[in-house]
């Protein structure tokens, strides 16, 4: 009789998956895999998101450069119209680089030139974390978050999926929480 009343509290404390999270007692032990469909969509809008960063921080350069040229006070802000809420930080980067002076010597010229206009168009650099490697950090708590993760999934045999983790850490640190997952699940 006595383990009838305490079938029910057993019950409910196992009802945690393996990261404290709470989970359905009569549900699915591990969520199903994402369908071919579904892993294609989550690419394709992560390829996306990347790409519209790149076009930020690439207009952010460029009015910049427009401000620097025209003397006018170092504000990204009144080129509102150029970016969303989802590209502000990759368009601000873009923006207090191409503020940046643009001194370069001009060839055969021997020393520097600070006429921006007669210069040759420097070439645009890649947006952070749109390519390339980029070493760890060490103290990007995003970073060992998703390190965290990714080493319990691949010791518990799961598959590689950053995405399976959404909503469990800060969406502004995806990127970061991304590498770290991906860092930790293909070390050996």
């Amino acid at each position: 009789m006595r383990l009838l009343f305490l079938l029910p509290a057993a019950l409910l404390v196992s009802c945690v998956d393996p990261y404290g999270n709470p989970m359905n007692p009569f549900g699915p032990q591990q969520p199903p895999p994402y369908t071919d469909q579904r892993e294609q969509w989550r690419n394709q809008t992560r390829d996306q998101g990347q790409q519209q960063n790149q076009y930020a921080y690439e207009r952010g350069i460029s009015d910049g450069r427009a401000d620097a040229n025209a003397n006018l006070p170092k504000s990204y802000a009144r080129h509102y119209q150029s970016y969303s809420p989802a590209t502000q930080t990759a368009y601000q980067q873009g923006y207090d680089q191409g503020y940046l002076p643009q001194l370069a010597p001009l060839p055969g010229a021997g020393g520097l030139n600070p006429q921006p206009w007669q210069q040759p168009a420097p070439q645009v650099p890649p947006y952070p974390g749109s390519g390339g490697y980029s070493p760890p950090p060490t103290n990007d708590p995003a970073y060992q978050q998703g390190y965290d993760y990714g080493l319990r999934d691949r010791v518990a045999g799961r598959q590689n999926d950053p995405g399976a983790h959404t909503g469990r850490y800060d969406p502004r640190n995806r990127r970061s929480f991304e590498r770290g997952y991906v860092d930790a699940y293909n070390s050996r």
